[in-house]
């Protein structure tokens, strides 16, 4: 089923949109939750910023999958093969839907395999905006070289339009699909800066340094061997070896306004991660500097910083896998309450200016003109 949303807010399934986003999974709910004010609008990849200007809506996965006993081992094996899912049936059954939109814009790579496979089989007609979003990392573990690995190439490259989320990300696909960078477009991401600011009282000294995020790209190895002593709490459902870490707190799912409330009563906010491609972390590094708090993140080749974001100016850089040079930027920060304050105060500042979510809906809006 297609949903389309409405200029004014509301969610029907009685019109067919221009463009349509693919999505896996929740968006209605979350889309409910935002119109409500207790969600962010920045997972949506710009669809509520451009629906004044597009007839707009998605699809997502939902109820009982009518493909599950053919297709489902299939995909369970791919995914322990590559580490993603290949949500075929998802394409499949909205597939009338999806030729029906004149743009599809498909938001993960789990999404986006199943279009560029119907695209190369001739069977999906309407144009495909395909972000991807960690796919050669993971190509580059399973090796370039193998039959999967060049069937995936293939089928990239039948599609409309490839975009990142970082530079590192675009040279990373562009360099596995043996194409020149500028094939690739980089889709800067942007965070809600209406949702996403500080609850915490004026002045408020945070208790814990906090970390979050579940992808496989954060390095909480590293942080663990780094913090010595320092108290934590790591927002998270990876399993963590904490034996004896009586300071360190594991939690695994809040709300957003939850999660807004733990950034804001964050003395600072680290993000550990290892060197990658995909720009891991973006999104919680973006949510906390919008709460106002200093954040101290991982540089690795995903980067997606620059120019606005320096080292000492509005975050603290470290490099990737070195737990003596994080550790001594925690303690830096850890010790300095007025550098805490001053980084957060220039963070929400640079996300406000450069990272909000309408760039991203600028950005995606001309893709969109082009091929529409």
């Amino acid at each position: 089923m297609v949903y389309s949303l409405r200029a004014d807010g509301s969610i029907t399934t009685d019109s067919t949109p221009e463009v349509a986003w693919v999505f896996r999974r929740q968006r209605r709910r979350w889309l409910e939750a935002w119109q409500r004010g207790e969600a962010s609008s920045e997972f949506f990849y710009a669809m509520p910023s451009l629906r004044d200007r597009y007839r707009v809506g998605f699809v997502e996965e939902e109820g009982s999958r009518a493909f599950l006993g053919l297709w489902y081992p299939a995909e369970w094996l791919i995914a322990r093969r590559v580490g993603m899912g290949f949500a075929l049936d998802l394409a499949l059954r909205n597939l009338p839907t999806l030729n029906r939109a004149k743009v599809l814009v498909s938001t993960v790579d789990t999404c986006g395999l199943p279009l560029a496979l119907l695209k190369r089989a001739g069977l999906l007609r309407s144009r495909v905006i395909y972000i991807s979003q960690g796919l050669s990392d993971r190509i580059a573990v399973l090796g370039a070289e193998r039959w999967l690995s060049r069937r995936y190439r293939a089928l990239l490259l039948a599609v409309d339009e490839l975009l990142t989320l970082s530079a590192g990300a675009q040279a990373g696909l562009a360099a596995w699909l043996g194409v020149p960078a500028e094939r690739v477009r980089v889709l800067p991401f942007g965070t809600d800066c209406t949702f996403w600011r500080s609850t915490a009282p004026a002045g408020a000294v945070g208790a814990h340094v906090v970390s979050v995020g579940s992808d496989p790209g954060r390095d909480y190895d590293t942080l663990l061997a780094a913090a010595g002593d320092l108290p934590l709490h790591i927002v998270t459902r990876q399993r963590l070896a904490l034996d004896g870490r009586v300071g360190v707190v594991r939690t695994t799912d809040h709300s957003p306004r939850e999660l807004r409330d733990i950034y804001s009563g964050a003395r600072f906010v680290v993000i550990p991660l290892h060197d990658r491609n995909q720009p891991s972390g973006q999104s919680a590094a973006l949510q906390a500097m919008a709460c106002g708090r200093a954040v101290v993140h991982t540089r690795t080749r995903g980067w997606w910083g620059e120019p606005y974001l320096r080292d000492g100016e509005n975050c603290v850089l470290v490099p990737p896998g070195e737990p003596r040079a994080l550790g001594e930027a925690l303690r830096r920060l850890w010790s300095d309450a007025d550098l805490c304050r001053r980084l957060g105060r220039r963070a929400r500042e640079i996300v406000a200016e450069h990272f909000a979510e309408q760039r991203m809906a600028t950005s995606l809006d001309a893709i969109i003109a082009a091929h529409l």
